[in-house]
Formats: C-alpha cells, structure tokens, sequence
C-alpha cells in the first residue's frame, strides 16, 4: 500500500518543533537563574511544555532542557570558580547524569498519568482535572526530590543557587535530619513551581478559559496596593513573629476569598500574588521563619485555593445548566399545557357539534313522530290498538329522557343559560341529588363577577368536576347530606376557581379503583395545570379540586354572570 504523498517526511515534525524548542529553552534558562530560591518554577515550565505539546515534539523539548542544564552548569561552575572533575563542575559522570539527563524524564511521568487520564487544559476548570493534576505534580516532584537527594548525597554537600551563584553550602557528614530537610524543600519547591505555573500556562493556552479574565485580571490590579500593604506591614513586623503570622493569614483569606469570587482563575492569581510577596519577603530578608514553612504555606494555599476553586466552577456551571433545564422544562410545561387547551377546546367544540346534530335530527324526529302517534290515536283507539300508542308514546317520551341525557353529557345546556353555579344550584345537578332523598347545600365564595371571565373549556371542566363527583355520591355512597362550596378569586394574575364537594356517606379512599369518570377527571384537570385531591372524613369523602387560568378579558362566547 502506498504512502500518502501528502503526508511529511518522519523528519519533519521534529524540525517544526525547534524554533518553539528554542523558546522553551530560553524561557526555562530565565526561569533557572531568575526563579524563586525555594519554588522551582522552572520544573513548572517543562512540565506545562510537555502537557501542551504533541507528543511528536517531545524529543526536541528534551534535548532543550538537557542542553540548556548543561549550559547553566558550566555557568554556575564559571562564576563560582569550581573545577569538578568531570566538565569542570560537576564532581563526576553521575552527578552529570542526576544534574541534567533524569530531569525532563522524571517530569514526563507526572505528564503521562495526565495524558492517560485524558486530561487536558479545558479539564481545570472542574474538580476532578484538578485533583487529577496535583496527584501528577507531586508524583513528578516526588521524582525529582528523590533524583536530588541521589544527587547532593553523590555530591557530599548541599548548596543553594541563587543568581547562578552558590550559597549556603553545607557538608553532609552523614547528617540525617539536614538530609531530609533537603528532600522536603526540594519536594515541596518542584510541587509549588508545578502549580505556580501549569494552571495559569493552561489558562492562557486554551481560548474557553479566556471569556471573563478581563475583569478577572482588573480586580486583582485593585488588588495589588492590598499584597503591596501587607508586604511592607511585614517588614515592619519583622521583630514580631505572632504579627508576620496573622498577617500571612490575612494573605490565606484573600486567597479562598478570591477563589470563591472567580473560581480557579482566582486562585491562580491570588495563589501567585502571594507566592510573589512571601518570596520578595524571603529575598530581602524579612523571613521569620524557615524556608519549608514558607513552602508548606504556598503549597497548602495552592492546592486548597485551586480545588476550592474549581468546586465553586462546577457549582457555577451545574447552577447554570440547571437554570437552563429549568427554562426549558417550564417552556416545554407551557407548550403541553397549551396544546392541552387547544386539544379540550376541539373536544369541546366537537362535543358541541354532536349535541346540536342530536338535538336537530333526533329531537326533531322524536317530536315529529310524537305528534304523528297523538294523530294517530283516534284511529288506532277505533281499530282497538289505543294500547299501541299509549306505550309507543312511553317509548318516544323515554327516548327524548335518554336523548336529554346524553345531550347534558355532551353540551350541558345549563352552563350557557344559568352560568356554572345556576347550572350547580339549580340546574339538572340540584335535581339528581334530591330526587335520591339527599339533602344539597351549595355556597358561592368570593368575587361572583369573576365567573364571567371563565374561559369555556374551565367552565366546562369545573361543571364535570361537580357533576362526577355528585353523580358518585348519588350512586355509590349512601349518604345523607351532600355539600358544594364553589369559590372565585384572583391571586399573582391568574383567575382561581375552588370547588369543595362533601358527604357524609359511606366511601373510602383506600376503595376507590381507577375508572369511574374519575381518571378522566383527573387527567382534565391536570392539562389545564389544576389539582384534584380526594380524601378521607369520618363519615363520607371530600373532593377538593383547583383550576387555574390566566387573568384577562372575558371571551365573546363567555358565559353570562351568574345569577
């Protein structure tokens, strides 16, 4: 199979990658001479070079930090006057090989776990990438804090670097404690170098962390003259070793309180404001305490100020996606509950249409063929069939009965001509009730005049909810006393209507079985966003239902005031 012609030469990765491999390298020199005594900023540049970087480019990135070590230790042994015994400086082949070869490799490690976990710049922004980093850049600065322990004990000494110069040197002597002092400022100035610059590099490299950092970036230049206060309040408190204390504690609070305001962008700017104020107070002297309290205090602020603040992010954002779900539940609630209205509109004027063409063709019919029998009688009376029209007329007159029936379930009548509590009070409903012995108490509440802006459909539906419920009890419950309380108002701009239905019969809540008219009920009342509940009394039941429609003008068709 062949190549793809298109694609380039093995060689030609690795000679794009060079002239960024020259950047990083004089970046990484800077930060070597330049960087902070006790945080190495430096291991946090190769570390961050290593993670944005194909891996691809790797190799050059390699070569660039080995070289430029190299370099920076001929210019350290220049300036200090050592002659090693192997390139002038280093005391042999394997402080060479600790000093300068291990390094981009030991923090390649702390890359891969990253790189395996799939974690990429845009993943700071949540808690877990965070964790995910720190756990990475303490294995690398574990790595490296143990190549320097091998390193100072092939040595014998233990020195500090500060401007290319050599400060502070120490003999070992087999001295334990100054040795694992050494391992635990080593450890906690790679760690601190690594979160100094790896979030703020990830910050700027990638575009989705950018929107915000304007006024990110301006409030901590508000900021400034405070770290600027408590810089010089430390130098004033040198003596006064309780006051440095409380004032690096104020330096903390404006850490978490940052953070909180804008997440882990804040933290990487309050952590790095202060890294800058603890280390000038140690450059110039004003240190009261050792330089691993110094790190330890960097590295419990970072870490803390960083998964703080990346929690507060992914609150911010669950907040947001909910609020979001939330307008679209309410438009989708909205949507059905308009489309519930339009289709119990249709059944409306459907079942509208069905009562008149009942009442026009059966009802007309049924009155014509009555009066044909009544015509009829003298003749079928001689013929001696007078029995004939006498149940044929019983017949008619059942049928017109059943007919009316069906045309109240379908259209009731009474709505349009009595309104919805004359249809209640004394309409079809008063009479069902006291022809089965009951005694019907009915009461209206509240404003009346606002029955005449019910739209028909919750008209409609309050009338069902009354009926079904008094057809039940009638039926099925053997009371003795039924009551309806109807009662209107307006509440935050929309029209309520309440309808309160008891007995005193024999039902139970824990008997009643789906079907009924009352699931269908329900279901009505639930698309036009209202409430039925039934429960318990002792005796009977009692049906509480609650319609809700906007608060406007009442329709043309709208039913007149109650009377």
């Amino acid at each position: 199979m062949r190549a793809d012609p298109l694609a380039p030469y093995p060689g030609t990765a690795l000679r794009s990658a060079w002239p960024a491999a020259a950047a990083f390298g004089l970046g990484y020199w800077l930060l070597l001479v330049l960087g902070f005594l006790h945080w190495h900023v430096a291991t946090g540049l190769l570390f961050l070079a290593l993670w944005l970087q194909p891996r691809r480019q790797w190799p050059a990135l390699v070569l660039a930090t080995i070289l430029v070590r190299c370099l920076n230790g001929l210019l350290i042994g220049w300036r200090n006057g050592v002659d090693g015994g192997f390139l002038h400086y280093w005391h042999d082949a394997t402080s060479f090989v600790l000093g300068n070869l291990l390094e981009p490799f030991l923090v390649m490690a702390g890359v891969a776990l990253l790189c395996r976990a799939n974690i990429r710049p845009l993943a700071l922004a949540a808690g877990d990438g965070i964790e995910r980093f720190l756990v990475a850049a303490l294995v690398a600065a574990a790595l490296l804090a143990a190549k320097d322990v091998g390193y100072v004990l092939n040595e014998g000494s233990i020195s500090d670097i500060r401007l290319s110069l050599l400060v502070d040197t120490v003999r070992l002597a087999g001295d334990a404690s100054l040795l694992g002092f050494f391992a635990v400022k080593n450890l906690l100035g790679h760690f601190i170098g690594m979160l100094l610059v790896v979030p703020l590099g990830a910050w700027i490299a990638e575009p989705r962390h950018h929107p915000g950092s304007r006024r990110i970036l301006g409030e901590a230049m508000m900021l400034a003259p405070l770290f600027i206060a408590l810089l010089s309040l430390v130098a004033v408190a040198r003596e006064s070793a309780a006051l440095a204390e409380l004032l690096r504690m104020l330096v903390l609070v404006a850490v978490v309180v940052f953070s909180m305001r804008h997440g882990w962008r804040g933290a990487v700017l309050s952590l790095l404001s202060a890294s800058v104020l603890i280390a000038l107070e140690d450059h110039l002297g004003l240190a009261a305490q050792w330089p691993v309290w110094l790190q330890l205090f960097i590295a419990i602020a970072g870490t803390m100020a960083l998964m703080f603040g990346a929690t507060v992010d992914g609150l911010r954002r669950q907040s947001a996606e909910l609020a979001v779900a939330r307008r679209r539940q309410l438009l989708l609630a909205e949507e059905l509950h308009d489309a519930a209205i339009r289709n119990l509109k249709v059944e409306e004027r459907e079942r509208q249409r069905l009562a008149g063409e009942l009442h026009d063709e059966f009802g007309q019919n049924l009155a014509a063929l009555q009066t044909h029998l009544k015509l009829s009688a003298p003749d079928l009376a001689a013929a001696g069939r007078a029995g004939v029209v006498d149940r044929l007329l019983e017949i008619t007159r059942a049928m017109q009965q059943n007919i009316g029936r069906v045309l109240d379930s379908l259209r009731p009548a009474a709505l349009d001509e009595l309104g919805l509590f004359g249809a209640i009070d004394r309409g079809s409903l008063r009479r069902l009730v006291e022809d089965a012995g009951l005694v019907f108490e009915t009461r209206l509440e509240g404003d009346a005049r606002l029955l005449a802006r019910l739209n028909p459909v919750h008209r409609v539906a309050a009338f069902r909810i009354a009926q079904e419920s008094i057809t039940n009890i009638v039926r099925h419950s053997r009371a003795r006393h039924c009551s309806l309380r109807l009662r209107v108002s307006a509440r935050d701009g929309q029209l309520c209507v309440f309808l309160d239905i008891r007995d005193d019969g024999c039902g139970r809540v824990a008997e009643l079985r789906p079907g009924n008219g009352m699931t269908g009920l329900q279901d009505r009342i639930l698309a036009l966003g209202g409430r039925l509940v039934i429960s318990q009394l002792r005796p009977g039941l009692r049906v509480h239902a609650v319609l809700r429609q906007p608060l406007r003008s009442p329709d043309p068709g709208a039913a007149p005031r109650p009377r």
